[in-house]
């Protein structure tokens, strides 16, 4: 008799234990403000050995993006980088929660990579290794990053 009465008294309380638990649990996801809105688009950026010019673009690029920064994620894919353009991007990254940072060995598919980082619905590639140049990017950042 005392057996079967101290395991029902041990599996009543861990039940109200878990119960708490969940409810908790419950509580935490329901009231988190990481619930609000996922972000609706993402800009995927591909660098190589661009150490004199990277802070200032992705500083530009943050500052376009500080009115509204849960609707946009900057994902920046350092392609092989051999300058100090991997530890200025490391640097960056720890200073705001929208930008990642994926550094990638020059035998790797930058792009196709870098797409599984990206969220929301649209994705714009900005490639620097191969197509774009610094000076031209700023007037499409802007009216990309803008909406109307």
């Amino acid at each position: 008799m005392f057996f079967s009465y101290t395991i029902s008294v041990v599996l009543l309380s861990l039940a109200i234990y878990g119960l708490c638990q969940i409810l908790r649990d419950l509580w935490q996801f329901l009231t988190a403000s990481e619930w609000e809105k996922t972000p609706e688009m993402s800009l995927l950026i591909v660098v190589r050995n661009m150490e004199y010019r990277i802070e200032g673009l992705v500083r530009y690029l943050l500052q376009e993006s500080a009115d509204n920064p849960a609707w946009c994620v900057i994902v920046i894919v350092d392609y092989g980088s051999d300058d100090l353009t991997p530890a200025i991007l490391d640097r960056l990254a720890l200073t705001d929660p929208i930008l990642k940072v994926i550094h990638l060995p020059t035998t790797a598919r930058p792009t196709a990579e870098g797409l599984a980082f990206c969220q929301g619905e649209v994705v714009q590639i900005l490639d620097f290794v191969n197509r774009l140049q610094v000076d031209d990017v700023c007037s499409a950042i802007r009216l990309m990053l803008r909406r109307e």
